[in-house]
C-alpha cells in the first residue's frame, strides 16, 4: 500500500482553508516572484530573457519511425494550467481532487523504456518505474506540488556545492548527447532549468518533444478560440444581418487565433472575457455583456464560463441560464478571483452514443451536457461497466508535428476527461456518427498545423512550434437562430501532452506485439486507497484473452488510475477497458 504524504491544512487566496490530505505531494507552490529569482540566479536572466535563449538552444524534435534515441522523461503539471488551484477548488468545494501533479509524474513512465531514465519524487512514480524498469532519479522533494519548482530549488542548493541527484541527470545526459527531454509542458520554470541543465553538461542544445517556448506560453490556453467582447461589439452594424454561420465565422475572424495566425476552424459562439488588469465590477460586466451578445445575435438561453487557463475540465461551470444576471453575476465573481481570463460560450446539446457493452447503437438522441458527478457520461463506477449513452466530444492530436491518424472519442465524468476510445473513419460511422462530422474534425486538424507553419506565424514568434498537442470539439446542436442543425466546434486546444497519448502509445505497443485488433480504449477511474499498480497489472494480464492486450497504465491510490485494451471495434475495446475498471473498482482480494 502507498503512503500520501502526512495531512495538513492548505489556505487559499481568499483567505478559506482546506485539509490537504491523500495528496502524494505538499502544497507549496511558488510564486511569480520566486520563479524569477531563481532565473536570475541559476542563469543571471530574467524571465524575458529565458525565453528568448530557451528559443534558440532548445529545439522541438520530431520523432521518426524507427527513431531509438533515448528519453529524459521530464512530465510535470504546469502552473500555466493552474492545476494546484483546481485541486484546491475541489476541495473548498467538496469534491474529490485529481493530484494531478502526481499523476502527470505516474503516468509519464508508461511512455518510458529501460533505454531512459525518468525524474520524479511521488510513490505512484517510483512503482510505476520500478515495475517497467524505466531507470530513475528520484529527487526527493516532498514539499512542492510542483515538480519543475522543487527542481528549481535543487538545482540552486546544487549551484552551493550540494551533492544532489541532479548530479547523476547531468552525467547521463552529458553521455547521451542526443537524447531527447519529454516534457508536459515548456513553461518558465522548464526553461530555467533546461537552461541550468545545458550549462551544466556543457551541450550546446537540447532537443525535447515539447512545442516551443512560444506555443508552450502563448497559445496552450483557450483565450484564443473567441473574439474579444469588445471586439464583438465593435463589428458593423450590416454584419448582424448575416444569417448564424456566417456572423459565427465573422466573429471568429476578429479571435486571436486568426488574427495573429490566419487560423479558421469551426467554433461555437462565444467570447472572450479579459481578465488581466480589469478590476471584480469590470469583468462581471463583461460576463454579463457576453450573455447578452449570445442571446440577442444567436437567440441563445445557456452558456457554459470556463476558464481560459486551466486542463481536464476545472472551474467549468456549465448550463448557466443566459437570462439569470444574478446568477452569471456571482459566478463572474467567483472567476474573478482565479486570476485567467474566461469564456462564455454556447452551451451545447450533443450528439451521443453508446460505448461499453461492445456493440454499437447510432448515436442521435439528444442530452444536454453532462453536470459534474453525473454517472451517465462514461466513467466506470464499482461494478458497473454496461453500456450508456455518452456526449460525442472526439479529439484530435498532432503528434512528431504531423496530425496523428484517426480520432479519440472523450470519456467524460462532469467536465473532467476520463478516457479516450480510438476511432477511424470506419469506426466512426460504424457508431452511427456521421462522416461529414469526421471529415470536418480532420480537415480543422489540418488547419491548426498549417497555421502554425504559415507565413503569420514567422511574425508571431511560434514558426514550427507545434509538435504535440490536443484540440476537443463539440458534436452537436444549439438551438435558437441554429435550430435543428448539427453543428461541430472545436472547444479547447490543449497544445502540450496530453492524456491521449498514453492510448496511442498503447497502440503502438499492441502492434510491436503483433496484436491485429486495430481498435483501443483507455478508462481512468478513482482506485480504492489499497490499489498498486503491481495489482493492476496482475488484474489486467488475468483477464487478457487470447489476441487481445489489456494493461494497466498508472495507480495514484484513491485519485486516479488508467487502462487500456484493445478491440476489434471502438465499443468492443471500450467495453472490456470499462470492464477492467470496474474490476479494479470493486472491493476485494486482489493477486
Amino acid at each position: 500500500m502507498l503512503s500520501p504524504v502526512a495531512a495538513s491544512v492548505c489556505s487559499a487566496r481568499d483567505g478559506g482553508k482546506a485539509r490537504w490530505e491523500g495528496f502524494f505531494t505538499g502544497h507549496r507552490v511558488w510564486d511569480g516572484t520566486r520563479v524569477a529569482e531563481s532565473a536570475k540566479r541559476l542563469l543571471g536572466m530574467d524571465t524575458a530573457a529565458v525565453a528568448r535563449a530557451a528559443g534558440e538552444v532548445v529545439r522541438p524534435y520530431r520523432a521518426q519511425p524507427g527513431s531509438t534515441a533515448p528519453s529524459l522523461l521530464l512530465h510535470t503539471t504546469t502552473p500555466l494550467l493552474k492545476a494546484f488551484d483546481g485541486d484546491l477548488a475541489a476541495l473548498l468545494s467538496g469534491q474529490e481532487p485529481h493530484d494531478v501533479t502526481t499523476y502527470v509524474e505516474a503516468r509519464s513512465v508508461y511512455l518510458g523504456t529501460p533505454d531512459d531514465l525518468t525524474l520524479g519524487r511521488t510513490a505512484p512514480w517510483a512503482e510505476a518505474a520500478a515495475l517497467r524498469g524505466v531507470p530513475a532519479v528520484d529527487i526527493g522533494d516532498l514539499d512542492h506540488y510542483y515538480l519543475t519548482h522543487a527542481l528549481l530549488l535543487m538545482a540552486e542548493a546544487h549551484e552551493e556545492g550540494a551533492d544532489t541527484p541532479l548530479r547523476h541527470v547531468i552525467d547521463w545526459l552529458r553521455d547521451r548527447p542526443d537524447a531527447v527531454v519529454r516534457l508536459y509542458a515548456l513553461d518558465v520554470e522548464t526553461q530555467i532549468f533546461l537552461l541550468w541543465l545545458l550549462r551544466r553538461t556543457g551541450l550546446a542544445e537540447l532537443a525535447t518533444d515539447a512545442n516551443s517556448p512560444a506555443v508552450a506560453t502563448e497559445w496552450n490556453r483557450k483565450n484564443h478560440i473567441h473574439p474579444t467582447v469588445a471586439a464583438a461589439r465593435a463589428m458593423p452594424a450590416a454584419a448582424l444581418e448575416l444569417p448564424p454561420e456566417e456572423l459565427l465565422a465573422a466573429e471568429q475572424r476578429l479571435g486571436r487565433a486568426h488574427q495573429r495566425l490566419g487560423l479558421a476552424v469551426p467554433v461555437l459562439p462565444g467570447y472572450t472575457i479579459a481578465r488581466t488588469g480589469v478590476d471584480r465590477d469590470a469583468f462581471v460586466a463583461g460576463v454579463l455583456d457576453a450573455a447578452s451578445l449570445l442571446r440577442t445575435r444567436y437567440g441563445l438561453d445557456r452558456a457554459a464560463l470556463k476558464p481560459a487557463d486551466a486542463g481536464d475540465g476545472a472551474r467549468i461551470v456549465g448550463n448557466l441560464d443566459l437570462a439569470d444576471t444574478d446568477r452569471l453575476a456571482a459566478e463572474a465573481r467567483t472567476a474573478h478571483a482565479v486570476g485567467d481570463d474566461h469564456l462564455l460560450e454556447a452551451w451545447v446539446t450533443f450528439l451521443t452514443v453508446s460505448l461499453g457493452d461492445g456493440e454499437a447503437e447510432p448515436g442521435s438522441s439528444r442530452t444536454g451536457s453532462p453536470e459534474p458527478g453525473s454517472p451517465a457520461t462514461g466513467s466506470p463506477h464499482p461494478g458497473s461497466p454496461a453500456a450508456r449513452r455518452v456526449p460525442v466530444v472526439p479529439s484530435g492530436h498532432i503528434r512528431h508535428g504531423q496530425v496523428a491518424e484517426g480520432l479519440t472519442l472523450q470519456m467524460l465524468d462532469g467536465y473532467s476527461w476520463r478516457g479516450n476510445d480510438y476511432v477511424d473513419e470506419a469506426g466512426w460511422t460504424a457508431l452511427g456518427l456521421p462522416r461529414d462530422a469526421y471529415r470536418t474534425i480532420r480537415a480543422a486538424l489540418e488547419a491548426v498545423r498549417a497555421a502554425f507553419q504559415g507565413p503569420e506565424s514567422v511574425a508571431d514568434g511560434s514558426h514550427g512550434g507545434l509538435v504535440t498537442g490536443g484540440i476537443d470539439f463539440a458534436v452537436g446542436r444549439l438551438g435558437g437562430a441554429f435550430g435543428d442543425r448539427l453543428l461541430v466546434g472545436a472547444i479547447d486546444f490543449n497544445l502540450s501532452a496530453h492524456g491521449a497519448e498514453s492510448l496511442r502509445t498503447f497502440r503502438d505497443r499492441a502492434r510491436e506485439q503483433g496484436i491485429d485488433e486495430p481498435y483501443a480504449a483507455t478508462r481512468v477511474f478513482l482506485p480504492p486507497a489499497d490499489r498498486t499498480l503491481h495489482q493492476m497489472t496482475a488484474t489486467a494480464r488475468s483477464r487478457a484473452v487470447p489476441g487481445a492486450l489489456l494493461e494497466a497504465v498508472a495507480c495514484v491510490p484513491r485519485r486516479w488510475a488508467m487502462v487500456a485494451a484493445t478491440g476489434t471495434g471502438p465499443a468492443v475495446a471500450a467495453a472490456r477497458a470499462e470492464a477492467l475498471a470496474a474490476a479494479l473498482t470493486a472491493p476485494g482480494p486482489r493477486p
